[in-house]
């Protein structure tokens, strides 16, 4: 507390023979930052954090330099310092606390790591809970982001790399991907030529979507990963580097469902997920098949044969009643849904919002709605697979007999 007597050198010791000899370490810490507090690294050895009247420091190398290590933080008095959770939590004179959300990059940084064509940095863990970051708030302290947060450091990059991030489970099986250049559900990335963050949000690859379409409750997410080991993998496919590294996510505390509730919870929300994208891609080949048929007949003009124009006509049909029964064709807009009631794609994203609702094992109400709605479904769809398997190819072997081009179906 010398300042106090107008003296403003910052005064740093250290000691290895427990106070019989000390040696000042301040090199590299401006002449007038007196310090204010000191603490080392619970993970790193020699790794130490300097709080003085003008800021932070930090040096790897027990005190022997030190560098600014400011970041976004203000220049103020840091009047205290520690580390919770992995956490560097910063005290100051009148700008209240300042956190530095996972030390795993500061404590892992070395000159041998970027050197490599690619790094993952140790994996914080994550915890299992809701929020959001608001970026942009300008009066309030910006939380973490909710998610698995993996800082990598990438130095064989161009615009034109092809990068991906896959999220692995447990037994190496993708639960969701990422892309420079992403397509179908691949979500998209980010990044440059070295230091990058990609966040996984926890949530599993969402069901197939159709643009455009009217659903009073929405399109069905991805259910959330549930407590346990994962995998993150970056690959750099023009370079042919990869790196692998593992994360966990964990229950949030303030929840004591069990392991086997959250385990049950996940699978009947896949199962969910997995019946809505059923619906969907029944209604993406309907609307393909009709489009095939409508442009072969177009083409044909008005001299096409009556039976083939008459089996065009009934096919087309039953597609549109199996259409109509998977999804309410007339809502063109949010509002309609009051006026003509949703089906069963609407009904399934609805069971799948209440199931997701909270932390728990399915109920017997939510198995059985989805056993109801599950049969009325499959019921659809065999209809939907008995035209594509029986009449089309019928239908084909007509136009054949009259020579004319053939109609082609999406397989998926």
């Amino acid at each position: 507390t010398k300042y106090k007597s107008d003296d403003y050198t910052p005064y740093i010791f250290v000691t290895h023979d427990y106070g019989k000899n000390w040696k000042k370490i301040t090199n590299g810490i401006a002449p007038t930052h007196f310090a204010r507090c000191l603490r080392a690294d619970k993970k790193r050895p020699g790794l130490l954090y300097c709080g003085t009247e003008y800021g932070m420091y930090i040096s790897y190398d027990y005190g022997d330099n030190w560098k600014p290590f400011q970041l976004n933080l203000p220049v103020v008095p840091i009047t205290d310092l520690t580390i919770k959770n992995n956490d560097l939590v910063v005290a100051t004179q009148g700008r209240s606390f300042y956190i530095l959300d996972d030390l795993g990059v500061v404590q892992n940084i070395n000159k041998d790591h970027l050197q490599k064509p690619l790094f993952i940095f140790p994996v914080d863990t994550a915890y299992r809970m809701d929020g959001a970051q608001n970026l942009k708030v300008k009066n309030a302290g910006i939380n973490p982001p909710n998610g698995v947060v993996v800082n990598y450091f990438m130095n064989n990059f161009t615009d034109s790399s092809l990068v991906k991030v896959f999220v692995l489970d447990k037994d190496k099986k993708i639960v969701s991907s990422f892309s420079t250049k992403p397509t179908g559900d691949t979500g998209k990335i980010e990044l440059s030529r070295g230091m990058n963050q990609f966040i996984w949000d926890m949530n599993y690859a969402p069901a197939e979507k159709i643009d455009g379409m009217v659903l009073w409750n929405g399109n069905v997410s991805g259910p959330k990963a549930i407590p346990g080991k994962y995998y993150i993998r970056v690959v750099n496919y023009d370079q042919k580097d990869s790196a692998e590294t593992e994360a966990n996510i964990k229950a949030n505390p303030n929840f004591k469902e069990t392991q086997q509730e959250y385990e049950a919870q996940f699978d009947f929300l896949i199962s969910v997920r997995d019946k809505f994208s059923e619906i969907q891609k029944a209604i993406k080949n309907i609307r393909d098949i009709r489009r095939h048929i409508n442009d072969f007949m177009i083409l044909q003009g008005k001299d096409t044969a009556g039976e083939i124009k008459m089996m065009a006509d009934s096919i087309n049909k039953r597609m549109t009643a199996i259409e109509e029964a998977l999804y309410q064709t007339k809502a063109k807009s949010g509002e309609d849904v009051l006026n003509y009631p949703i089906r069963l794609n609407d009904q399934v994203s609805g069971l799948y919002g209440f199931a997701a609702s909270g932390n728990y094992a399915p109920t017997q109400q939510v198995k059985a709605a989805f056993a109801f709605l599950s049969e009325k479904t499959d019921a659809q769809l065999a209809k939907l697979k008995a035209i594509t398997t029986t009449d089309l190819p019928k239908f084909n072997a007509l136009i054949r007999e009259k020579q004319l081009p053939v109609i082609g179906i999406r397989h998926e």
